[in-house]
């Protein structure tokens, strides 16, 4: 079934006279789409591969509508495939990084931590459950990150590159009692970047994209967003410092003590988990090609030599310390 049929099949259960109009995401492992339900315009997602999980997104979505002060999409209706959200014009598509944006969208993560912390108290997977969002609650953080890292391995495996998953996964292991030490939890956002978050003046406007949210300390959802915009040894991106960022967050909601020395432990976990993205992007990318190989724009063998030279860095970094 086309992406196109799929988003009109998960209308049609809904509303048959809703109607699918232009795609505006062409990334798996989902099908994104503008459609008109319920005689308004909104946007469709759908899953379109064994990575998705649009039920637990919708259901973090309500719960983030409804518990903290973060403004988020509303769900019109949803599904165990899929979810319909009101559209909405304020997440510009490749916004530019100023100070401002920056320094808005620190507070507006922090808000979110901290707003949601006393409803999740231990570290865990989200899941969708029939009360709405709920998670594995699980005994430490570092078993959350090793079944992560064991989904992470899961998926690998098919394409050659499960053992470095493992190979990271037995780093966190060996790390456990460096990882268990932070005292927070709360719900992570899993991917907030500025393509994600709408800024007017000072204030977050709109956040989306909640399919990687994840409970766990909030120092995972700070870094995650702090690499990606200015890199695994922060520097200035467009003029923006990375401590505005920073900043931001801690005038909120302060990172946790011993933060720094869990850092490069987040960046193996996170070096699985890209592999695995850079995957599932492949293979839309060789069906767009008919099946042919084409030039690996996404150089996934070099992130995987990547992710087993961290490995090799971070023994030799922490194989000597206390925890702490």
């Amino acid at each position: 079934m086309s992406p196109k049929d799929a988003v009109r099949d998960a209308l049609q259960s809904h509303d048959s006279a809703a109607t699918v109009g232009r795609e505006l995401h062409a990334v798996p492992p989902h099908a994104v789409y503008e459609v008109t339900f319920d005689g308004r315009r909104a946007v469709c997602k759908v899953a379109r591969g064994p990575t998705a999980d649009p039920a637990k997104e919708a259901a973090v979505l309500r719960y983030v509508a409804a518990e903290t002060p973060v403004p988020v999409p509303r769900v019109l209706a949803s599904g165990d495939d899929h979810f319909v959200t009101e559209w909405c014009d304020d997440v510009p598509a490749d916004p530019p990084l100023t100070e401002a944006r920056v320094l808005a969208m620190g507070r507006g993560l922090a808000a979110l931590h901290r707003s949601a912390a006393e409803d999740f108290r231990a570290t865990g997977r989200v899941r969708a459950g029939p009360e709405g969002v709920t998670h594995s609650n699980d005994d430490r953080w570092s078993e959350t990150l090793c079944e992560v890292l064991s989904d992470r391995a899961s998926y690998l495996d098919a394409v050659g590159y499960g053992d470095v998953a493992r190979e990271v996964r037995s780093v966190v292991r060996e790390n456990a009692e460096r990882l268990d030490a932070v005292e927070d939890s709360t719900l992570l956002h899993g991917n907030y970047l500025p393509d994600h978050v709408g800024v007017a003046g000072s204030e977050v406007t709109r956040v989306i994209d909640f399919e990687h949210a994840l409970v766990g300390p909030g120092e995972w959802d700070y870094l995650r967003t702090v690499v990606p915009v200015f890199g695994i040894d922060p520097t200035p991106t467009d003029g923006v410092s990375p401590a505005a960022f920073r900043n931001a967050y801690e005038s909120i909601r302060p990172l946790p003590r011993g933060f720094e020395r869990r850092r490069p432990l987040y960046h193996l976990v996170n070096a699985a988990s890209y592999l695995r993205a850079l995957h599932v992007q492949r293979s839309h990318l060789d069906a767009h090609v008919g099946g042919v190989e084409p030039a690996d724009p996404l150089d996934a063998e070099a992130v995987a030599r990547r992710a087993y030279d961290l490995c090799t860095f971070v023994r030799d970094a922490l194989d000597d310390r206390e925890g702490g």
